[in-house]
């Protein structure tokens, strides 16, 4: 047939799977979840020798396991981002290919790994072809906010860096804008990233801690996605009151958008990550949920569509030249 999922015709039973269904794809089988489909089993497995991919536009939710022995890789683009979720138990690696914005200055990307088990060195190696870098630096590194510093992985520290930390986030850039390959485990449990307020150290430390989505799926970010699984509210006893938002790097040289809840429904795409506050100069468990996870969403939180015709402008408050507020006008 076809080679999509959502054509009748290509499956033994004649018919495209509804949730109750266990699903095998075959050794030598190759299937596409795509035509913007949300395709759903029951339990999946993937046998050596068969392939799955889900297109950028598309999305796989299964209520119970989820095997795989063979190939199975989520895609993305600048504005669309994939989707599994796994209502069971995982085994077996997927790749995930997440787009990451160009290292151009004053654009980069923030990133978490959507991918448990990962190796920073390995992720390099990977993708090297499209990975950004200078010199011996490479365009991958960490936020320290006991001082406000960035620091970036070398030829020389890459190798002991060990694994991405999941639910912590990253800055990343590409050469010029591409996806990079995140092979590793789906996580199928709650996720936990420890945050801490070190503001007033002495030390130029800071509030604010960069975490990311550790899901290959959307997350429900506020309470207009979601009344009560939502980011916000879940993690509203361990994010300082005065800054209950999602700050997310807009890459257009205007600095951040606040998301909180009075924003429109907001979803987390994954591999996305964002700075939040912490309220304690303890350190606190910022939860990541599984019931917060969703295939409801859209673009990440750069904006890099070029369909996007909307007309906006951005208004800057300054006091002595140091930026105090901002807003955005559509």
């Amino acid at each position: 047939g076809d080679g999509q999922w959502d054509t009748a015709s290509n499956w033994a039973s004649g018919s495209v799977p509804t949730s109750s269904y266990n699903v095998t794809i075959s050794s030598g089988q190759t299937l596409t979840i795509g035509n913007s489909t949300a395709a759903v089993a029951n339990n999946l497995t993937i046998d050596s020798g068969g392939s799955l991919t889900v297109a950028a536009n598309s999305d796989l939710t299964l209520s119970g396991d989820f095997t795989n022995n063979g190939t199975v890789t989520l895609n993305s683009d600048s504005d669309e981002f994939s989707s599994i979720i796994v209502g069971g138990s995982s085994t077996g690696d997927i790749v995930y290919n997440r787009y990451v914005n160009t290292v151009g200055s004053g654009e980069w990307d923030l990133i978490g790994s959507p991918v448990d088990g990962l190796s920073i060195s390995g992720f390099v190696t990977t993708n090297s072809s499209v990975l950004a870098a200078n010199g011996s630096a490479y365009a991958v590194g960490y936020h320290d906010n006991t001082d406000d510093s960035w620091t970036n992985y070398t030829t020389s520290t890459v190798g002991g860096a060990g694994n991405f930390d999941i639910a912590r986030g990253y800055q990343m850039a590409t050469s010029s804008g591409a996806t990079m390959a995140f092979t590793g485990s789906i996580a199928t449990t709650d996720q936990t990233q420890s945050i801490i307020n070190n503001n007033g150290n002495g030390n130029g430390g800071r509030r604010w801690n960069l975490v990311a989505n550790p899901f290959p799926s959307y997350l429900n970010a506020n309470t207009n996605a979601h009344a009560s699984n939502n980011f916000l509210s879940v993690n509203a006893s361990v994010i300082d009151s005065n800054f209950l938002s999602i700050y997310g790097w807009d890459a257009d040289g205007s600095g951040y958008t606040i998301y909180n809840n009075t924003s429109s429904a907001t979803y987390i795409a994954p591999g996305q990550a964002f700075f939040v506050a912490a309220a304690s100069s303890s350190a606190a468990n910022l939860s990541f949920t599984e019931a917060m996870q969703t295939t409801t969403g859209g673009d990440d939180f750069i904006n890099l569509d070029p369909g996007n015709t909307s007309s906006e402008f951005y208004l800057k408050f300054k006091k002595a030249g140091a930026q105090e507020a901002d807003t955005k006008f559509y």
